[in-house]
């Protein structure tokens, strides 16, 4: 624990401090990701009810809080260090502090000014792997002017992007994978300040790092059971296969080619092909590897189903400091939400509702379309509500999601739904 930070028990905490850590995970609390001020009883009453110690922002804290020594907090880690088991070599936050970007257009605006851009982008990708599939060379240079303008878009507005990749289509897997990865990449890229050369990088980068797999069977990728251990040793050649395609062009910088070489790789040294572990993996590469299993958990593939959002984040909790680094895993949750946008979700009133936009200092509360009535009936003017300002539904109860649920529950498609610019 650092000099700037306390653990306290909940009964000794105090309105003002801010509370920077919990006992458990913060997605199984209605707690934000990010941390919050406690700003009066209720905020106490409601962390002794799932915690019974936090950690404390000393320094953020609007009250005197009394910091760690550096001989307890020097103590502590290395208690902590002895009892943990044994981790890779630390590797450095990817958060950086510049630059920042802000949202200067509306979501709705966004998505009708870059409804064309989507399908250009997605059509680019269908053109890269069919063409190698064809035994023909790929144009990736569509492609990258195509990343490279969805980086804008991401930049103006993140949420946008994401409610127009809403279609998942299990035919096209490959290609409708490739895509959404370079739009969740960037959006997280997005949130941890990355130059826009190294978003570029990152979008490119992601449309192309599984473009090995057109040189392997279809029935090797679309097989429905489990692989046999000669087929997992077919099917991690791709990456192999990837860097051979790549390298032969000279549109694909040595940045991108290193994250495609690196994005099965994993932080506790157990992924491939060359099991780097830790800081050893560049951080392009810890993001592709990270966002790649995000969005493969939650697509429908041949040989899993898929998972809900809140299902996919508390499996990425599970794999926090081995297959993935800690913070970059809590990092990913604050850019995307518990509940991205796109998302159908069930309401604590028993309405249906989808994101259609993230609240960024309550990921827990983003903004909806209630789509279904109490009653699961269909309503003719889909009511919009931003959870940040109601709180409570009509007969006064606190207003929550309860959870998400897989597109086409209760007959509902979220990628029918169609938003007023």
């Amino acid at each position: 624990m650092s000099v700037d930070q306390k653990k306290v028990l909940v009964d000794e905490l105090e309105v003002g401090m801010y509370v920077a850590r919990l006992d458990r995970p913060w997605i199984e609390t209605p707690f934000p990701l990010q941390g919050f001020y406690v700003k009066d009883l209720t905020d106490i009453d409601g962390l002794r009810r799932y915690c019974r110690e936090v950690t404390i922002d000393v320094l953020r804290s609007r009250v005197a809080v009394e910091p760690v020594s550096h001989a307890v907090g020097g103590v502590a880690r290395a208690q902590a260090t002895k009892a943990a088991a044994p981790a890779p070599s630390r590797a450095p936050v990817v958060k950086t502090a510049k630059p920042v970007y802000r949202t200067t257009v509306s979501m709705p605006q966004e998505v009708v000014a870059s409804r064309d851009l989507h399908r250009e982008f997605a059509q680019s990708v269908v053109d890269v792997y069919k063409r190698l599939r064809e035994g023909g060379a790929p144009d990736v240079e569509h492609a990258r002017d195509a990343s490279r303008r969805v980086v804008e878009s991401v930049v103006r507005n993140p949420d946008a992007m994401v409610w127009l990749s809403r279609v998942r289509d299990k035919d096209a897997y490959s290609y409708h994978h490739a895509f959404r990865c370079a739009i969740w990449g960037t959006v997280f890229g997005r949130h941890l300040g990355l130059s826009r050369q190294a978003l570029d990088n990152l979008a490119f980068g992601l449309t192309l790092m599984d473009v090995g797999k057109a040189r392997l069977p279809d029935g090797l990728l679309n097989k429905a059971g489990l692989l046999l251990p000669a087929e997992r040793v077919e099917l991690r050649k791709h990456v192999d296969y990837s860097l051979e395609i790549l390298a032969t062009l000279p549109e694909v910088p040595s940045q991108v080619l290193q994250m495609v070489a690196e994005h099965h790789e994993r932080y506790d040294g157990s992924g491939y092909p060359n099991q780097l572990a830790g800081k050893a993996i560049s951080p392009l590469g810890k993001i592709a590897g990270l966002v790649d299993t995000y969005d493969a958990m939650t697509s429908e593939r041949p040989y899993a189903r898929a998972l809900t959002s809140v299902e996919a984040v508390s499996r990425l909790y599970e794999l926090r400091n081995t297959e993935f680094q800690s913070q970059l895993v809590e990092e990913f949750i604050q850019a995307i939400g518990v509940y991205p946008t796109g998302t159908l979700v069930h309401m604590s009133n028993q309405e249906v509702g989808v994101v259609i936009a993230q609240n960024p200092e309550r990921r827990l509360r983003p903004k909806l379309l209630i789509l279904l009535d109490a009653d699961k009936r269909s309503m003719q003017r889909p009511r919009y509500v931003d959870m940040m300002t109601v709180t409570h539904d009509s007969g006064g109860e606190p207003l929550r999601i309860v959870t998400s649920l897989l597109p086409g529950s209760f007959g509902v498609d979220p990628a029918r739904v169609q938003l007023a610019a």
